[in-house]
């Protein structure tokens, strides 16, 4: 069955939707202790720790880095983990990226104070042009300390045509005292002039058994909150810090998943009232995020892999609707719920999709 499943995802949807529901397994080092809170913590993605740390090591890192992958799976706490290594005064092997740890250049990028960093966020959810011209006067002067200034530019795909191109100057010509670091869903949604100059880095999501391990030691959740969060996060240990240290957020969650079940038993007229109301009142792809995961236990447990459902806490809500729907139309949902995220992304009519999306949803028998 594992093997089935697996060939669904990969033929049916892009890479970016793909992470969110297929569970990644890879051995990987877990945190057993309280980081040192002078460094700024990395979970997962030890090749790219491993990486980026020998540049750092090296002296060789480049002048412009790309991090891709889905939402809250850590790129931009990779980059300001990698900035602290660029500015420590005494950068060393070992665990993490290089940062010493010890240093007042690390000091206070953990604190968020470094004078030499700089995160330039997509101002009213786009990056304008005013902003990258911004960064490249400032990019012209010299460090305020140390040698390198370190600019982080987080959701580089919100950048407006301008934007980029402005941007695309400066990596064509760096500065040997600069280095940019950005971050995007995915690198298909950037200029190829854009990502050609950047060295790039495809994170993936973070195993159940890493996320788990970081919310008891860095936030102490308790282990079954723990695991059961860890299980239903996808990989994406932002999600699960958030849920677990603001309990409105698991709240609303839970209301998510009773909508999911509510559904199946509207009325067409229902259903497009629903569709006003959770575009109006909800953070859609957030929505589709948590059905995207509802509806593939549904699909397990129809296919007896129960041991897979991450909703175990629902297990039994979850049977119920296994047995009271059919697999086909199930399927056929999860696939419309993949496409109606990649459309939101899109200017389509938020509205109209979501409509469109709930008049494919099961139908109870």
């Amino acid at each position: 069955m594992a093997g089935n499943l697996s060939g669904f995802y990969h033929s049916s949807v892009p890479e970016s939707e793909l992470l969110l529901v297929h569970m990644v397994k890879c051995p990987q080092p877990i945190p057993t202790a309280m980081p040192d809170p002078t460094l700024i913590p990395v979970y997962g993605h030890e090749w790219a720790q491993r990486l980026l740390q020998s540049a750092v090591l090296s002296g060789r890192a480049s002048h412009a880095y790309l991090f891709v992958g889905p939402d809250q799976i850590g790129k931009t706490t990779m980059a300001r983990a990698f900035a602290q290594a660029l500015t420590c005064e005494s950068p060393q092997a070992g665990a993490g990226l290089g940062a010493c740890g010890r240093c007042r250049a690390c000091r206070l990028a953990a604190e968020g104070g470094h004078p030499d960093h700089r995160m330039v966020e997509p101002a009213g959810g786009q990056l304008k042009i005013e902003q990258v011209r911004d960064l490249i006067q400032e990019a012209m002067l010299s460090p305020v300390e140390g040698r390198t200034k370190v600019f982080i530019i987080p959701s580089f795909e919100r950048a407006n045509l301008n934007a980029a191109n402005a941007l695309l100057k400066t990596l064509e010509e760096p500065s040997p005292t600069t280095r940019i670091l950005l971050t995007s869903n995915e690198s298909s949604s950037l200029l190829a002039t854009i990502t050609s100059r950047c060295q790039t880095m495809q994170l993936r999501p973070v195993p159940a058994e890493t996320v788990a391990a970081a919310l008891q030691t860095h936030w102490q959740t308790p282990e079954e909150q723990a695991s059961l969060l860890a299980g239903l996060s996808g990989g994406r240990l932002g999600w699960a810090v958030q849920v677990a240290t603001q309990p409105q957020l698991w709240q609303r969650h839970e209301s998510q998943l009773q909508a999911a079940q509510d559904i199946v038993k509207q009325s067409v007229n229902d259903r497009l009232s629903l569709a006003a109301d959770l575009v109006k009142e909800t953070d859609v792809e957030l929505l589709l995020r948590d059905w995207l995961m509802w509806w593939r236990d549904v699909m397990l447990a129809q296919q007896g892999c129960l041991d897979l459902v991450v909703n175990r806490n629902r297990l039994g809500e979850v049977q119920s609707l296994a047995r009271n729907t059919r697999p086909g139309e199930v399927r056929r949902f999860i696939e419309a719920l993949m496409t109606t995220a990649g459309y939101l992304r899109t200017n389509v009519s938020a509205q109209l999709a979501v409509e469109a999306l709930l008049l494919k949803a099961p139908i109870a028998s």
